[in-house]
């Protein structure tokens, strides 16, 4: 009897169920374990697009008035610059070196012996140079426009002034090879380079935005820069 329940439990485990094709799996299975990715809808995807815009709308007035204040600190920073460089120059070649501000453009000039000398490249160390009336005697070196003429920075303003706060159009700063600094506060060879003992200020601004940004020159050929 018992032989015959073990032949039993055998046959029943080989065979198979009831509703499974012979030689076939089963007709059930269980859930698979990957569910399917549910995509977005065309209505999700056009809110995230919706949001995106009025996000960048919002921000776009602010960045626009960032880069124009950089603009304009950047103007300031390069006219800091060729301040400070014109009085290196000076030192390092052992010429006389004229800034020279004019309708909101710099150029800065270096004396030379000129064309007729047996060295026309040769520096000259005086200041006391025809500066004006002889443009042969001088090489130009480094020149910057601070108001351009189309482009952001046309808009841009520029307004010197000397120590009494008179407005100055035109200047000129010449560093002699000792360091030394001499100024004047016209663009003419009949005046002569006096002695720089007074402070020059220059503000830049863009108006209706921004800041303004001021650069001080000092008379020992160090520039600095302030925002107000």
């Amino acid at each position: 009897m018992r032989l015959a329940e073990s032949r039993l439990a055998m046959f029943a485990r080989r065979a198979p169920l009831p509703d499974t094709p012979a030689g076939g799996r089963s007709s059930w299975s269980a859930p698979s374990r990957c569910a399917a990715v549910r995509g977005f809808t065309l209505i999700e995807l056009m809110v995230v697009v919706l949001i995106i815009t009025v996000v960048a709308g919002l921000a776009m007035p602010s960045a626009v008035v960032q880069l124009r204040e950089r603009r304009v600190q950047e103007a300031a920073r390069k006219i800091a610059m060729l301040y400070r460089e014109a009085r290196l120059q000076a030192v390092g070649r052992g010429a006389a070196v004229l800034l020279r501000y004019e309708d909101g453009e710099f150029n800065v000039l270096e004396a030379v012996q000129g064309p007729l000398a047996d060295c026309p490249a040769a520096p000259v160390p005086s200041c006391n140079h025809p500066w004006v009336s002889e443009p042969t005697l001088s090489r130009r070196s480094a020149t910057y426009a601070a108001i351009a003429s189309s482009g952001d920075l046309s808009a841009m303003t520029l307004d010197f002034k000397d120590s009494a706060g008179n407005a100055l159009s035109e200047f000129e700063v010449c560093f002699s090879p000792n360091g030394r600094a001499f100024s004047r506060s016209v663009i003419d060879d009949g005046t002569p380079l006096q002695p720089l003992n007074q402070v020059l200020t220059g503000a830049l601004r863009r108006p209706g935005m921004g800041r303004e940004r001021t650069v001080i020159l000092l008379p020992n050929g160090t520039a600095r820069l302030s925002a107000q």
